[in-house]
């Protein structure tokens, strides 16, 4: 088990940031936009607190565009996910996400890097500080480092001194994110 709520309260506060201007600016997730990115993050929260509750996923996807109250309803969001994966229970067997089967501790560790990786997006996109504590970058790391460089993987092309970084900066790296172009904060 791993606690959310550092990384989770994280994230909220820099949504909590976003205004209307920023809503088109570019994010170090090239293909997403501001915009994009918060409505990414609405259904990643919503998917893996479903996943962590062992909830059947059915339905209609969420229709795309920001609601009226899109700031508070994704700070609930955040929190809903922590408490989610704080029941032991949540961490146990397998299920699936993204059409994959997979252990669900392997599950909640890609939850907890959605939320670092695209919280430190956001926080870079607007130019907001972001910190991240060392124990989330140490559950994360061997995710990114599993998957790094990996053609159609999730992640961008890794940089070039990613194997010699370390910390926060060797998951950004690895991910195919340039630590320089983050906001401040880092590790804390």
């Amino acid at each position: 088990m791993h606690d959310f709520f550092p990384a989770t309260a994280a994230a909220a506060r820099v949504v909590a940031l976003v205004t209307d201007e920023h809503l088109d600016l570019p994010t170090p997730c090239h293909a997403w936009e501001v915009r994009s990115l918060i409505e990414h993050m609405a259904g990643f929260t919503a998917h893996f607190a479903a996943v962590a509750r062992r909830e059947e996923l059915t339905g209609e996807p969420p229709a795309s565009g920001l609601p009226e109250g899109w700031r508070e309803l994704l700070a609930e969001s955040f929190a809903d996910l922590s408490d989610a994966w704080r029941k032991p229970e949540a961490w146990e067997g397998q299920d699936e996400a993204g059409g994959m089967t997979m252990p669900r501790a392997a599950l909640g560790v890609v939850a907890l890097d959605e939320v670092v990786l695209h919280g430190w997006d956001l926080a870079t996109a607007i130019g907001a500080p972001f910190t991240v504590i060392p124990e989330d970058v140490e559950v994360c790391l061997p995710f990114v480092e599993q998957f790094s460089g990996m053609s159609g993987g999730p992640f961008g092309t890794p940089l070039p001194d990613a194997q010699e970084a370390s910390g926060l900066d060797r998951l950004l790296k690895l991910s195919g994110r340039d630590p320089a172009s983050g906001p401040g904060g880092g590790v804390g």
